[in-house]
């Protein structure tokens, strides 16, 4: 947990010379036209030593948004993009402390689709919410065309739940399926959702 410690204030300094706001707590929510899906709530399970996945459990978790003091969107009217985070409890002298973990993908080069976790590390994936409180990312990339352009930004919402296996763990956890707006999984299980957020 020492080592934890250490990249976490490690963290937390970064951010506090960054001048990050945390937002309030939220939980996150499905909405999908599955109805044994549609209003689960997300929650934080244990996929290996400090790391968590997104996982429906019949439990719910909170989570906070990290944004930077000034920074905006790149699409007008639109909310800028942060950083995703769980906290962490500890026992430290007896006494329960938390550490904040970014959200970041983990990506296998045999699958299309990619596993949100949370684990003490510099690696982060930014997300928005947008005005109806739906996540989303920010996407600047269009390599559909030749020569690749990335001036136009535009947001992707390309969630998915699905049977995932990661380090001897089989979760129904939530994903992300890479690339355009047009992607689809590879993953049989996968059933597209939209993801809210739902404050405290």
């Amino acid at each position: 947990m020492k080592a934890i410690a250490a990249i976490s204030s490690l963290l937390l300094l970064g951010a506090a010379t960054a001048q990050e706001i945390q937002s309030k707590p939220f939980y996150l929510v499905i909405q999908s036209a599955n109805k044994t899906l549609n209003g689960e709530k997300l929650a934080a399970c244990h996929s290996g030593a400090a790391i968590e996945s997104l996982c429906l459990a019949g439990s719910s978790s909170q989570f906070n948004l990290n944004t930077t003091t000034g920074e905006e969107s790149p699409i007008k009217g639109q909310a800028p993009a942060g950083t995703l985070v769980w906290k962490l409890p500890y026992s430290e002298n007896g006494e329960t402390a938390y550490e904040s973990e970014p959200m970041s993908f983990y990506n296998d080069p045999s699958t299309n689709v990619a596993m949100p976790i949370f684990e003490p590390s510099y690696n982060m994936q930014q997300v928005m919410f947008d005005e109806q409180n739906r996540m989303g990312i920010y996407s600047y990339l269009d390599d559909t065309v030749t020569p690749p352009t990335g001036g136009t930004p535009k947001i992707l919402r390309n969630w998915y739940v699905c049977e995932t296996y990661y380090t001897g763990y089989t979760y129904t956890t939530l994903n992300w399926v890479m690339g355009d707006a047009t992607a689809k999984p590879q993953n049989p299980s996968c059933v597209k959702v939209q993801v809210e957020r739902s404050f405290v």
